[in-house]
This record gives C-alpha cells, structure tokens and sequence, in this order.
C-alpha cells in the first residue's frame, strides 16, 4: 500500500515548519543520548560497533517527511536536530551538522527517486538505510578512516544498511503511522 500525495510542493506552512522543529528539538535530545552509546560502541568495538547503532539516528528524518511530505523536511530536521545536538555538548561540536547534512540528503536523495510520491513503508526503509550510508560517509571523514586501510569500515556497510532500515526507516514510518492515529497531527494532503 502506498500513498501518492504530494510531490515538488516547496510551499511550507507555519504547520510544517512547526512539525518540523518540535521532532527536530525532541530528536535533538534523544540523538544526543543515543550519541553517547554510539561513541561507547564506536571506541569498544570499532566501527563494527557503531555500526549496529547507526541507524538509530534518523527515525526523526523519516518522521518529519512522512508528516510533512514536503522537499526539504528530512535536510531541514537534519540540520535543526544536529544544531541541537552541538547545543547539548555533542563530543563532535560543530562536525555534527555534517551527519545532519549528510543524512537529511539520504533521505532526500530517496524521496526525490519517488518524486516525493511514495510514503510507504518500503521507501521509508530504502529513505533509512540510504540515511545511514550517507552519514557513514561523514562518519569516515570526520574521524579520518582510511578504508584502504580500515577493513572493519567496509565490513560495517551491510550492519549499517539494516541498522538505518530497521532503527530509523521502519522506527520512523510506525511513529509517523501512530502519530497520525491520535489525531494531533493531521496528515499532510
């Protein structure tokens, strides 16, 4: 089952724009705990590690766009969620915007192959797992990983595809599943 109902609509309204800064704000704060466990796994186990919390990240990113069905909404929950993250102390200060970047464009970069169309529960997992390569790619830049020389980097891309498909894809789509159910938030037409 899929929804087609929106598509290249730019025209946000005060309705979107305020979907997307409370999931952004409330992203903010539980990407920054989960952000700590990350880096616990990231430096006990390699990137094998943070590979298997990686895609814990973008539930918010796939949230928002569901809600919102709008271009943009992943990138801009991306960039305000990771601004909250470097208000909260993330230990990567002002490097978090790169995954807010990098994984609000997964997301896009998805929905756009759609023609921001297909709401459904596989684009939502496609949008997740897409989400979690691209920071991935941030991830090896900010921390200098030389893949020539990190074999566990490569051994990562498959854990790091379920993780994003499972933890933010379809995390994401069941939130903005059950959210639109209670009737707090109407869905976008």
């Amino acid at each position: 089952m899929s929804e087609k109902n929106s598509g290249w609509n730019f025209n946000y309204t005060t309705r979107d724009i305020v979907i997307i800064a409370v999931i952004a704000a409330i992203a903010g704060v539980v990407n920054t705990g989960v952000g700590n466990l990350w880096y616990l796994l990231n430096s006990s186990l390699g990137a094998l590690g943070g590979a298997l919390l990686q895609g814990a990240f973008m539930w918010a990113y796939i949230l928002a766009m569901w809600l919102v069905k709008k271009p943009g909404a992943a990138l801009l929950v991306g960039l305000v969620e990771t601004g909250v993250e470097i208000l909260m102390g993330n230990a990567s200060g002002i490097g978090t915007l790169g995954w807010g970047l990098t994984q609000g464009i997964g997301v896009e970069a998805v929905m756009a192959i759609t023609r921001y169309k297909q709401f459904d529960l596989l684009t939502a997992m496609m949008a997740g797992a897409a989400a979690s390569q691209f920071g991935t790619v941030w991830t090896a830049i900010l921390f200098g990983w030389d893949p020539a020389y990190a074999r566990d980097v490569w051994l990562a891309i498959p854990i790091n595809l379920i993780s994003g498909l499972v933890l933010s894809g379809v995390v994401g789509y069941y939130l903005a599943k059950a959210l639109g159910k209670t009737g707090l938030v109407r869905s976008a037409a």
